[in-house]
């Protein structure tokens, strides 16, 4: 966990370089030494900061979790007025955002999905932002569908998601357009059968 008093300025720098030595090394090889030396600060000043290569790495994660929460709320506030369905959509968009799925950064979310299995503080992260993402969505759907309904609904949408995601980083590269249209077919198949 950091330490009070580190300079703002060093967070983001710590958690780019972290980022940076994932994409290079992978998840268990970015180690502590190959991390400062690409943010050209010791180990030891991550050490202190972080507790470890593991406090960085969830600082790093809260960061892109933050970040994608935060382009959620402008996808959605851009949909006032809208149906539900554009409103799930702006959720999608979001979840394939350019910050979300630039290829250093995919890189870091399959480390920290692979790494939250076994590691209590990303398995925490992880809880956290699929029940968050989870009720982003049930709460869109809850205009069309009973909540069981809206439930079972988001649930294929974020394994959806979840999966364009998984096949696309080990792909090479999410095609954003591609995921989005996939899962709006879903959407139109799911609106068009409550609609009768």
């Amino acid at each position: 966990m950091p330490k009070v008093g580190m300079p703002e300025i060093r967070k983001p720098q710590l958690i780019e370089a972290a980022i940076r030595a994932i994409d290079k090394h992978g998840f268990s090889g970015a180690t502590v030494s190959i991390i400062g030396k690409k943010a050209g600060v010791s180990p030891a000043i991550i050490n202190h900061y972080f507790g470890g290569k593991d406090g960085l790495y969830e600082a790093t994660m809260r960061s892109l979790i933050k970040e994608f929460f935060e382009d959620l709320h402008k996808e959605i506030a851009n949909t006032k007025g809208q149906s539900a369905r554009d409103i799930v959509m702006a959720i999608v968009r979001a979840s394939f955002s350019q910050s979300q799925t630039h290829p250093q950064v995919v890189k870091t979310w399959m480390g920290f999905w692979a790494s939250a299995m076994h590691t209590p503080s990303l398995y925490r992260l992880q809880n956290m932002y699929a029940k968050r993402l989870q009720t982003a969505l049930v709460c869109a759907l809850k205009q069309d569908f009973d909540t069981a309904q809206a439930r079972d609904i988001a649930l294929t949408v974020a394994a959806l998601i979840d999966g364009m995601w998984l096949r696309g980083s080990l792909a090479g590269g999410i095609n954003k357009q591609e995921a989005a249209g996939l899962i709006s077919n879903y959407l139109d198949a799911v609106f068009r059968d409550v609609s009768k």
